[in-house]
């Protein structure tokens, strides 16, 4: 039995239709995340974020994050020793927010604070460290991958 062309036109416009139903249900049904729920609001606040990581340009000795197999080793400025800091370091994972990590600044007596890495998922990791010290704001950030 041979077919028409009209038929084939049919067919040939019913399977379109069709791939483009599929497309379309399965951008739908995937799971789509922003960097940031509040990037507006973090937005505003972009120019005091430049003069934090300018003020720690600027130190002696700048705040450093080091990364090994042993873990996560950030070492804060000598010069503000006997200064209170306070802060968090940030884990931020850009793939999936749920894995982020957010950890309060607890130094020792040499101003370094180590944190074990064995406990996180395998991946990127931007480590975001922002504190204040002597009333003034400080903030470094790094990118890490954790094997």
């Amino acid at each position: 039995m041979k077919i028409n062309w009209g038929y084939r036109v049919a067919i040939l416009y019913i399977g379109f239709v069709g791939l483009i139903i599929y497309f379309v249900t399965r951008s739908m049904n995937e799971k789509v995340e922003l960097v940031s729920t509040d990037y507006y609001a973090q937005e505003l606040k972009y120019q005091d974020k430049l003069e934090s990581i300018e003020r720690n340009n600027d130190l002696q000795q700048p705040t450093l994050i080091n990364y090994d197999e042993r873990g996560l080793t950030v070492s804060f400025p000598s010069e503000l020793k006997g200064g209170d800091i306070k802060g968090n370091i940030h884990l931020f994972r850009p793939s999936d927010d749920t894995k982020d990590v957010l950890i309060e600044i607890k130094t020792d007596e040499t101003m370094v604070q180590y944190i074990p890495t064995e406990n996180l998922f395998k991946g990127m990791y931007r480590v975001k460290v922002d504190y204040t010290a002597g009333g003034h704001s400080y903030f470094t950030e790094k990118q890490i991958v954790v094997r």
